[in-house]
């Protein structure tokens, strides 16, 4: 069985296993355990309970660190809820229980902690917390995950993306050219709907002139205040000019880093691998966690 008393003493192997050290996960700790105590007093002892808190059959995961550690290790790797029961000694009943339970309480863990992006946020509030953002300016791009074909015939065209030649889910990103960290994060979408046409639909308002930096799926994107940059399409039958492929180049080369920071969310499976959960706001829930959890890794690299 897995627990946060053994395997804290393996700094390196625990890393691996959840996607953080030590020190961060202390961090996180300290913030779910409020989210957790706020949870139980909601959720348990302000309904009419027939038995005491506490009474009835007993918890395999004890301590609030072993069940963080549960979580962690459910959205780092993504196992069967078979094998994490396996995992935690006990019933994959159970286990799916304690993943439903926990995901909105890491979530909200993460809020505590200032580290999970804001979702909705006018990009007002993101100059006003990284005043430095003015002069540096933002990196946006679309990410997409892959998703079961549906059943449902209607939703399986909507998912599916022409692009991944695939069924996805996507979303908007917006992240710090320096930092890497995910300031902004879109709603989930369905993977057909295009890039653009997703930054229309989060309805940005913008008050303050700010640069951001994008790929040609945004072309024709109009922000009210904010000066869009992209690489110059190659026009056809003719070829770019040396001085447009050195400006190619040079945008390229700063707005990769968005890239950086998706393949920093993607460290967990959860929202890497084909999501097999069939609830419709799980895949939102898991996506905001991954970039919480990156967010997490960033401030301490920087710190």
């Amino acid at each position: 069985m897995i627990t946060y008393e053994v395997w804290s003493k393996r700094p390196n192997h625990f890393r691996r296993l959840t996607g953080l050290t030590l020190k961060e996960f202390d961090e996180v700790s300290d913030k779910f355990q409020s989210s957790y105590r706020s949870f139980v007093q909601h959720e348990f002892l302000s309904k009419e309970r027939k038995r005491a808190y506490g009474g009835g059959r007993h918890t395999r995961i004890h301590s609030l660190e072993d069940k963080l550690l549960f979580i962690l290790v459910y959205v780092r790797i993504y196992p069967l809820e078979f094998m994490q029961g396996a995992l935690f000694n006990m019933a994959e009943s159970r286990s799916c229980e304690w993943i439903h339970r926990l995901l909105p309480i890491l979530d909200e863990a993460l809020d505590y902690a200032h580290k999970r992006p804001k979702r909705g946020r006018n990009f007002d509030e993101l100059i006003r917390d990284f005043p430095e953002l003015v002069e540096l300016g933002i990196l946006g791009d679309g990410t997409e995950r892959p998703v079961r074909r549906s059943k449902d015939k209607d939703k399986q065209k909507s998912q599916y993306s022409g692009k991944k030649k695939r069924h996805t889910v996507k979303n908007i990103i917006i992240t710090h050219p320096k930092t890497n960290a995910v300031l902004f994060l879109g709603k989930t979408q369905y993977g057909k709907t295009h890039d653009k046409t997703c930054m229309e639909d989060e309805d940005i308002k913008c008050r303050n002139p700010i640069k951001m930096l994008t790929d040609l799926g945004f072309l024709g994107l109009q922000i009210f205040n904010m000066l869009i940059y992209m690489p110059k399409r190659k026009p056809r039958g003719k070829e770019l000019t040396e001085q447009e492929k050195v400006i190619n180049g040079i945008i390229s080369s700063v707005r990769v880093r968005v890239e950086h920071a998706i393949a920093g969310v993607k460290r967990n499976r959860s929202v890497s691998d084909i999501c097999r959960n069939t609830r419709e706001e799980i895949p939102d829930l898991l996506m905001s966690i991954a970039c919480g959890l990156h967010n997490e890794r960033v401030a301490h690299r920087y710190c």
